[in-house]
């Protein structure tokens, strides 16, 4: 185990009952799902769940159930801008994405929640408390470190297929699309995955065709500008010291070992566990992730 555990400027001040905390009149407001806990605990500190890159909030369905019945507290399931079903608008970087979450926080006057990320939402929940310290009271970050790294040509190359496929006349099957991912792509999960990006539509009697739920222009163009791959932050200015976990896939490479160190400047108080899973832990190994963060909580709240 390792344990090695804000603000900015240029932020409209908002107060409310429950805490102070800041967002720019920009922000969007977002899509999200609500799974009821029956009976609640004491300390009824809400969860709140970002997916990663062209992923949506269904992708964490499972994971949040688990914690719902688990730890007994409210988990809301949230879209990131561009995704699922909340807006489509420019830019697409981690502080509009912070900016994002502040205002669902302040609207559903959510106190001190537990944010959980995945990927790029780990990203967004690393920049929401180190630039609001008291947003939340706990982070748990699934397979992403507070790293710079280049971009990940991969994902391009996905998006290119993914507007293939809807611009392409005679692709009408999942089939037929997943022939053309398989381009680019040969795990058949991931694939899956990101074929979710799309809907079909009947257009005519016999005759369908694929659209994207997505901007798959502006997805590329922020992967492109390095906005997903980023971090911006500077460790001696930035640092949060309240409880945070990472969790990270073996089978991943998201978080090497040559990161650790960073991950404690930032977060003098994390903690670091592995599960057996690639990158998409939260998905393919869901109980056991539930399960190192439900021992997560329940020690930090005694």
């Amino acid at each position: 185990m390792f344990k090695v555990g804000l603000r900015s400027s240029l932020y409209k001040s908002v107060a409310t009952s429950f805490q102070s905390i800041r967002y720019q009149s920009q922000a969007v407001k977002l899509s999200y799902d609500l799974l009821n806990a029956p009976t609640k605990n004491d300390d009824s500190n809400p969860i709140v769940i970002m997916h990663g890159l062209l992923g949506n909030k269904m992708n964490n369905r499972t994971l949040g159930r688990l914690l719902r019945d688990k730890l007994k507290k409210d988990v809301y399931l949230v879209d990131l801008r561009n995704h699922g079903t909340s807006p489509h608008i420019k830019p697409h970087n981690y502080e509009a994405m912070f900016e994002d979450i502040v205002k669902f926080i302040h609207d559903n006057q959510l106190h001190e929640p537990i944010l959980i990320g995945h990927s790029m939402g780990a990203k967004v929940g690393m920049e929401c408390v180190l630039k609001n310290k008291d947003i939340a009271s706990m982070l748990v970050c699934l397979d992403n470190a507070p790293i710079c790294t280049v971009p990940n040509g991969k994902y391009t190359q996905y998006i290119s297929k993914l507007q293939e496929i809807c611009q392409t006349d005679g692709v009408q099957t999942l089939k037929e699309a997943d022939h053309i991912m398989a381009k680019v792509e040969s795990d058949k999960f991931i694939r899956g995955f990101l074929l979710t990006c799309l809907k079909r539509v009947q257009i005519t009697d016999g005759k369908w065709i694929f659209q994207s739920k997505i901007p798959l222009d502006i997805m590329k163009d922020a992967i492109l500008k390095g906005n997903i791959s980023g971090w911006d932050l500077d460790a001696r200015t930035y640092r949060w010291c309240k409880p945070t976990l990472f969790i990270r896939g073996t089978e991943s490479a998201h978080i090497a070992d040559e990161y650790i160190p960073t991950m404690g400047l930032f977060f003098p108080c994390f903690e670091l566990r592995d599960v057996k899973a690639g990158h998409y832990l939260n998905v393919t190994n869901a109980e056991e992730c539930s399960d190192l963060i439900t021992e997560f909580v329940k020690r930090h709240t005694e």
